[in-house]
């Protein structure tokens, strides 16, 4: 199994690797036929128990256990039954023919169930030959409408505790509608309330940030709401394994098996397509997984999903405030920046992309943090603000004080509107500036979340200082710190007047954007470009070789600039680079 597929807490307790074990609901063979599959893929000796269950002992994953579901024949109520009829109405041999009658017209809807025994995660994929041997001839869950057959994953839980249970509870919780949609549950199953969901009260419950309950607490809240064996995910068998007595008393006549580990009851079983999988379920369990160990996000996520349960009309109230400029011709321009800080950034870049025809959307994380989907847009800027965490290229932070360099000395016919803006927006970006150990993580996964979301829908970008080298990390290039001076939004900062000189490289989108071979442009960087990302080329440079542009080859309109066009709100040339963004992004929404 590659390494993916593995959780990202692969050992229990003791240490050891944890264990899966899987049931799997079948049709359309007879008790021998399943048993001998079995043991011809696996090995091992067939032990018949009865006319409706048998072992395959010793195979290479241990002993098999294979059984028609259904209580009354598996364990032989109906033969009691039928002691109790008079001999005279009905005899030996009548009971037997009337047995076998009733269990065939079971078969149509009660399924044979294959119990695997516990094996380490790592060997899950040892069952696959199985399922591909009985899915030549078995039925699943898709053949008829009656065959309300399931999968059930039996992951081991990483530490036997309430603290760990109540993770993976929250994160199946929050993920339960992705996860119907990723095992494309039948509506037979959703029918039958073999998987009836949790109710919406014990959601809410669980899902509160102050729900820290005691083990005897969280197993009678359980107990209270779920009394019942048919929940997607199944508790009862880990709540039996903690507290026995406890769960006996309130289901006594229950059948569970106690145990350290999940009854994961969602995915369909369906053996007898070719391209279906006991690992594609097990991908799908993964995500509750990943998420379970990603305490901000789970923590995110289970506020967003309390939000909708207590307030549906105020969550659609929120989405349509945001999703306003749909009904707008205008193309909407997602402006990124930092929840502190970034005002002066945000009205600067506004107002050009308001100049340029576009509607400028403003984007923090903070906006976002209890709920995960952006709104709609057409374009992308990825704003500039306080450093990329190093450790997103490999990095370590360093706080570097150095001693500026001068700058060039202004000439004297720079535009007089340009020196009397300078010292204002100076100012303005510093009344806001962040600490010198400013970066922003929080920032870094948002900004990433939103580039992702860009470059799959193929949308115009531009990076603006920042931005541009958010740009050449996400493709795998580095920065290098070695500059003079600071970045404007800690301590100390650079001129906003353009008195850098830069050099535009020919045959680029920027070059035609601008139309010049060179231009002057602000300053107020501290890292810059060192190594480029895949497909990222050097579009412009300075008189020192340092890089000021980029571009990646193969995605159209992405472009990324090591200045602040924004702070040059006289610049008729830096303002092409806005008018360029919004016509292509409009070019896309008509």
């Amino acid at each position: 199994m590659d390494k993916e597929q593995l959780p990202p807490e692969p050992l229990n307790e003791s240490g050891e690797e944890r264990k899966i074990g899987i049931e799997l609901e079948l049709a359309g063979l007879e008790l021998d036929d399943i048993t001998v599959i079995v043991s011809s893929v696996l090995g091992g000796n067939v032990k018949k128990l009865s006319a409706y269950e048998a072992r395959v002992e010793d195979s290479s994953v241990g002993d098999v256990r294979v059984e028609f579901d259904a209580s009354l024949f598996r364990e032989l109520k109906i033969r009691n039954f039928f002691q109790d009829l008079d001999p005279e109405v009905l005899g030996p041999e009548g009971r037997e023919s009337v047995e076998s009658a009733l269990a065939s017209m079971a078969q149509w809807l009660v399924p044979f169930e294959i119990v695997f025994p516990p094996l380490p995660i790592s060997r899950l994929n040892e069952l696959e030959k199985v399922r591909a041997r009985l899915g030549e001839r078995a039925e699943g869950t898709g053949t008829t409408v009656t065959n309300a057959f399931g999968l059930h994953l039996n992951p081991e839980i990483p530490t036997v505790d309430v603290p760990t249970i109540l993770r993976y509870l929250r994160a199946f919780l929050v993920l339960y509608e992705e996860l119907k949609q990723a095992h494309n549950i039948d509506p037979a199953r959703s029918l039958t309330g073999f998987i009836a969901p949790f109710e919406r009260r014990y959601e809410m419950l669980v899902l509160r940030n102050d729900y820290q309950p005691t083990q005897e607490q969280f197993i009678d809240d359980y107990l209270q709401a779920n009394p019942t064996r048919n929940r997607p995910l199944d508790l009862l068998p880990l709540l039996t394994y903690l507290d026995p007595d406890r769960v006996r008393k309130r289901l006594p006549k229950e059948k569970i098996a106690p145990r350290p580990a999940f009854h994961y009851r969602l995915p369909n079983s369906m053996v007898d397509e070719t391209d279906w999988s006991i690992g594609r379920e097990w991908a799908a369990w993964m995500k509750i997984e990943r998420l379970a160990y990603d305490e901000r996000e789970l923590g995110k996520r289970c506020r967003y999903k309390l939000r909708r349960r207590q307030g549906p009309f105020f969550y659609w109230l929120r989405r349509l405030w945001r999703t306003k400029p749909l009904l707008s011709r205008k193309p909407m321009i997602a402006v990124t920046g930092p929840d502190k800080g970034g005002f002066p950034a945000w009205f600067c870049t506004s107002m050009a992309v308001r100049r340029a025809g576009g509607f400028p959307v403003r984007l923090t994380p903070s906006m976002f943090r209890d709920d995960p989907s952006l709104p709609p847009f057409d374009g992308l800027i990825l704003g500039g603000g306080a450093d990329v965490d190093p450790e997103r290229y490999g990095e370590e932070l360093q706080h570097l004080l150095k001693e500026d360099e001068k700058l060039e000395p202004t000439h004297l016919g720079r535009r007089i509107l340009s020196r009397l803006l300078a010292p204002v927006l100076f100012l303005w970006r510093g009344l806001f500036s962040l600490s010198s150990s400013g970066v922003d993580p929080e920032r870094d996964e948002f900004e990433q979340g939103c580039l992702e979301r860009a470059l799959r829908e193929r949308l115009p970008i531009l990076g603006i200082c920042r931005g541009a080298q958010f740009i050449n990390i996400h493709f795998g290039g580095k920065l290098t710190d070695e500059l003079p001076g600071f970045y404007g939004e800690v301590s100390r900062s650079s001129s906003v007047l353009p008195r850098t000189t830069v050099h535009l490289k020919g045959r680029s989108l920027l070059r035609s954007i601008l139309g010049l071979e060179q231009v002057r442009v602000n300053s107020l960087h501290k890292h810059a470009v060192s190594e480029l990302g895949d497909g990222v080329k050097v579009t412009a440079v300075d008189s020192t070789e340092v890089v000021q542009a980029i571009e990646v080859e193969g995605w159209g309109f992405l472009v990324g600039v090591q200045w602040h066009p924004e702070y040059l709100p006289v610049s008729r040339v830096q303002q092409r680079l806005f008018q360029a963004l919004v016509q292509e992004a409009l070019s896309r929404k008509r």
